[in-house]
């Protein structure tokens, strides 16, 4: 993936679904990578955030294993 490319960010796990720190996708946009690390800007709140990164125009950083490219065209 380019940088600048649209992602979706797999969060969560292990929570009931609608709660927080349940399993969801966040969209973002990829602006760097460092070996198999992903940075990514959020387009969008997360709200259901346990661990800190959680308003629009934050970065964090993932594992390339749940940075994946959005096709949805938002």
């Amino acid at each position: 993936m380019k940088f600048g490319t649209k992602v979706l960010v797999e969060r969560g796990g292990g929570s009931k679904k609608g709660t927080p720190g349940c399993t969801r996708f966040v969209h973002g946009v990829l602006i760097g990578a460092r070996g198999y690390e992903r940075f990514v800007r959020l387009t969008e709140d997360d709200p259901l955030d346990t661990v800190g990164w959680n308003r629009k125009g934050q970065i964090g950083n993932w594992s390339d294993s749940v940075v994946v490219e959005d096709k949805s065209g938002q």
